[in-house]
């Protein structure tokens, strides 16, 4: 129980970010602007930036959780494809509160957004994620065993 309480902080922005893919995939109307068409594709741009988000919060929290090893590439390919079905899942919840508006596109773009979010990370944010929070925390108390004596 209190491996869980001293886990619930670093839980708090996955599970606001969650929490804020659900509101703006469900919402009718989520910020306010009824039919503005900025351009073609701007529901699916919304959706892919969204769920880039998702994902990447995803992948960065088990990263952090597990310092200081590396992350394994299954567990984050894992955790963007969560993101993904999250998203099939919440388009299809849309559908059933709508009554049959489904878009595939968005779909699509969620699934691409998830999918840039792990190559993002591994590709271009792994190492320099790595070294500031590394950094920041081997002088933590519980790494204190692995810091040479002199």
């Amino acid at each position: 129980m209190k491996s869980f309480i001293l886990a619930i902080p670093r839980l708090v922005p996955t599970v606001v970010m969650v929490l804020v893919a659900i509101y703006f995939t469900l919402a009718n109307n989520p910020m306010g602007v009824n039919a503005l068409n900025v351009f073609p594709m701007a529901p699916q741009a919304g959706h892919f930036v969204l769920y880039f988000c998702v994902a990447l919060v995803l992948i960065l929290d088990y990263a952090k959780s597990r310092l200081p090893h590396h992350s394994k590439i299954n567990q984050e390919l894992a955790l963007a494809a969560v993101s993904a079905v999250m998203s099939l899942l919440l388009e299809i919840a849309l559908m059933w509160k709508t009554n049959g508006n489904y878009s595939s596109g968005n779909v699509v773009a969620a699934t691409l957004g998830a999918g840039c979010a792990w190559l993002f990370y591994h590709y271009w944010l792994l190492h320099p994620f790595r070294h500031y929070l590394y950094h920041s925390i081997q002088h933590h108390w519980r790494y204190q065993h692995r810091r040479k004596k002199k």
